[in-house]
């Protein structure tokens, strides 16, 4: 049994004509509100979390955003 796949790699396809829709309220996203966090044992390190801005639920986090807008 082989290992490897024989599936073609994902490939990304920048698209300016469409906008994204959040997965819970369904709302056409123009922008995504971040916040920055706290990560680690004492505060130590830094995160983000992504929110959707009608419905303010999560969309994702990170530990990294360059550049970090403000």
């Amino acid at each position: 049994m082989s290992t490897q796949s024989t599936t073609k790699p994902l490939s990304s396809v920048r698209r300016d004509d469409v906008q994204p829709i959040c997965p819970h309220c369904e709302a056409e996203l123009s922008e995504i509100h971040t916040r920055k966090i706290n990560r680690g044992p004492f505060g130590i390190g830094r995160g983000f979390v992504f929110f959707c801005p009608h419905c303010r639920k999560v969309l994702g986090q990170g530990t990294q955003w360059y550049p970090f807008p403000g």
